[in-house]
């Protein structure tokens, strides 16, 4: 439910009733049996809903009878106390060694795919098929055909009765690992990590496809002019076209951005840390090793074939890339995996999990109906970064171990829409379809739930990302509406609910608003520690309408900025530079947001120009209800361009000309925040997941 703040007026008749403005009640001399007033009901405790009738049941671990099949770990592969996998693990050149899993955990979920869709593959592309020609007789303009629902595919006869692989702890030993490259998950099912079970990704960079002709994978450029991209690499766990899949347990993957790059084919070019590389792609494209003072073309300076300087590690890359090549030349970008990447999906969950150190992006799910974020833990950097990281007692090129601002691009979850929509088949395994035919979807993200989640990482903690629309040009929708196609077993179609988020970038909004976000909401979440808290972010080379998205029973202490909604969040190049975007915020409503600590606010629209690009003023349109810091004298606010309606708001938030600042409503910095939404319970550890925490146990966590 959306929680409202409730305020007692008094009229100046009965003023006196009402107290002394705290809503007790005044004491009463006489004894004429009077009704007293009541109290006012006390301020919501943030953290502390452990049940929320607006949102939809919560995932479950599958039983032991719907497991397709369970894998051991090898005792040769055992997790150190500190979350890391020791590097005498996978010290060696072969795949064998470097790569011991990824095979038979493929093999496991491509047999559990294959027998998956031969129990309700039909079922499923018959719902599909007849939603679909129900839509199309319809005729509805300007929507896509989305076939059956998440919802309806949810229903028990569209799931298999054995659909999960099972990663356990070995019987035998204290195998408690595995390590694998890029996995690729199957519709309808389930990959369950066990309680005690870490997943690590591969060092050997052969496995994320660096093909003789490229695309090419660990670089931060793949010529003197092109720089590197994620999308040159497989992601770790990726998968399109599903229905019913997920990743779920009480284990982690653990994705070693940290840990030096190796590579089993001796030809592939790395780059080391003093900025050496081992080799070309243009000799690697040709089986030929470049001799010694080449040029590099992929981000290093010179071939040195007899270096003996470390390689980089993946965040290294990532550094490199943005903080230093793209700052000069404006080309630099990193080549990196990302650790889950989901394409078209119809009920994709991931529950329970832990993810740590991923070497860009965590998740990206993309025109998914029916995203469930459920308990699960992101925490990057994990003290398994730090332990060890290179894989031979080095820390990262930059001369320290791992933190929040040297892992860059982590973010936790990007969620956002696809750019059309399609009519596909399901994918049965990394190489089959189903031939039961094909299902449609409509590429909207819609029925999107966060709730329950601790987030603490390098960059966006949850970004939404409007960036494609997949309706016909012209169709006036937004690329993500929360109340669009909203299931039955919930209240709205896009929540963020009941969160813990550390460090990070906080709840974002874009930067990709191109297609427009609208009706999302943002209720009883705390913000400890984090970069920014609630923003909003866009530029003139994206534009688009964000508009209705709710923030309400938030408690934010100790954050850089905690609160930010600006079109100016970059001078990223315009396509067209005589044709801006223009980035419009508006109907955006705080409500009983509590801040604590030395922080600042920014709150800007779009100013109109006169000269060069002539363009109207769009101001950011935002309402703040019991919005209140404690220390107000302590939050330093910029405004311009905006139209703010301020009610019970302790900020130091001012009308100006200049600026072209109006309120309705003022804010005054006697208000007191003893009536702010109760934060005496948001902010907790991060949970000691495993060997995931890094906040380390104190004397006041042992009463």
């Amino acid at each position: 439910m959306l929680y409202r703040f409730t305020v007692i007026t008094c009229l100046a008749a009965t003023l006196a009733a009402c107290g002394s403005g705290d809503n007790t009640p005044a004491a009463s001399n006489d004894n004429s049996g009077a009704t007293p007033v009541a109290a006012a009901p006390a301020a919501f405790k943030v953290g502390t809903t452990t049940s929320d009738a607006a949102l939809p049941p919560a995932p479950q671990l599958p039983t032991s009878d719907q497991v397709c099949s369970t894998l051991e770990a090898s005792n040769n592969l055992v997790r150190q106390p500190s979350g890391a996998l020791g590097p005498e693990a996978d010290n060696g050149t072969t795949a064998a060694i470097l790569n011991p899993d990824q095979t038979r955990i493929q093999a496991a979920l491509d047999a559990c795919g294959a027998a998956v869709d031969a129990e309700v593959g039909a079922a499923i592309y018959a719902a599909d098929s007849a939603a679909a020609a129900s839509q199309t007789a319809a005729a509805v303009p300007n929507v896509n055909i989305k076939g059956a629902s998440a919802q309806t595919l949810a229903g028990s006869q569209y799931r298999a009765k054995k659909f999960a692989v099972r990663l356990v702890v070995s019987s035998t030993g204290a195998g408690n690992a595995f390590i694998t490259g890029p996995l690729t998950l199957p519709s309808g099912v389930t990959l369950w990590i066990d309680d005690g079970v870490t997943l690590y990704a591969t060092r050997d960079v052969m496995a994320y496809a660096p093909k003789a002709s490229g695309p090419y994978c660990a670089n931060t450029a793949v010529s003197s002019t092109k720089a590197g991209s994620s999308g040159n690499c497989l992601p770790l766990i990726g998968g399109s076209y599903l229905v019913n899949s997920a990743v779920v347990g009480g284990g982690s993957i653990d994705s070693r951005a940290a840990s030096e790059i190796v590579s089993s084919n001796s030809l592939y070019p790395l780059m080391r840390v003093d900025l050496s590389c081992t080799n070309t792609y243009a000799a690697y494209a040709q089986g030929l090793q470049a001799a010694t003072g080449t040029p590099c073309d992929d981000g290093g300076n010179f071939v040195n074939t007899s270096a003996s300087s470390r390689h980089m590690t993946w965040w290294d890359l990532a550094w490199l890339g943005n903080m230093i090549e793209n700052g000069t030349t404006g080309v630099g970008s990193q080549s990196n995996f990302r650790m889950m990447v989901f394409n078209y999906a119809k009920n994709l969950t991931l529950y329970g999990i832990t993810l740590n150190n991923s070497a860009n992006f965590h998740v990206v799910p993309s025109g998914v109906d029916g995203l469930t974020v459920w308990n699960v833990k992101v925490q990057t950097p994990s003290a398994s970064a730090s332990a060890n990281p290179a894989g031979n007692g080095n820390p990262n090129y930059l001369g320290m171990v791992p933190t929040i601002d040297t892992a860059k691009n982590t973010d936790a979850f990007d969620p956002g829409s696809a750019s059309k929509a399609v009519t596909q088949a399901l994918a049965t395994g990394s190489t089959t379809t189903s031939s039961a035919g094909k299902i449609a979807f409509d590429g909207y993200l819609k029925n999107v739930v966060f709730a329950y989640n601790y987030i603490s990482t390098g960059d966006d903690d949850i970004a939404i990302k409007g960036s494609a629309n997949p309706s016909p040009a012209g169709s006036g929708l937004y690329g993500v509406d929360g109340n669009r196609d909203v299931a039955t077993d919930r209240k709205y179609g896009f929540v963020i609910a009941h969160n813990h988020i550390y460090a990070g970038h906080g709840v974002s909004v874009g930067s990709e608003t191109n297609a427009g976000v609208t009706n999302v909401q943002v209720y009883d979440n705390s913000f400890d520690g984090s970069e920014q808290a609630l923003r909003i972010k866009s530029d003139w080379a994206r534009g688009g309408l964000v508009t209705n998205v709710n923030y309400n029973d938030i408690c934010i202490r100790n954050s850089g900025q905690a609160l930010l909604f600006t079109p100016y969040y970059s001078t990223k190049a315009l396509s067209n530079p005589t044709s801006p975007l223009y980035p419009d915020f508006h109907d955006i409503t705080l409500s009983n947001i509590h801040i604590i600590g030395t922080t600042s606010a920014i709150f800007e629209g779009f100013q109109a120009n006169s000269g060069g690009i002539t363009h109207a003023q769009i101001p950011l349109g935002l309402s703040m209800t019991n919005v209140l810091a404690d220390s107000p004298e302590n939050v330093a606010v910029t405004a311009s361009d905006a139209n703010l309606t301020l009610d019970n708001v302790n900020l130091p938030i001012f009308p100006s000309t200049a600026n072209r600042v109006v309120l309705n409503g003022s804010a005054s910095q006697s208000l007191s925040a003893k009536k702010a939404v109760d934060c005496s319970a948001a902010y907790v550890d991060f949970p000691a997941i495993g060997d995931s925490s890094t906040s380390g146990q104190t004397w006041a966590g042992s009463q």
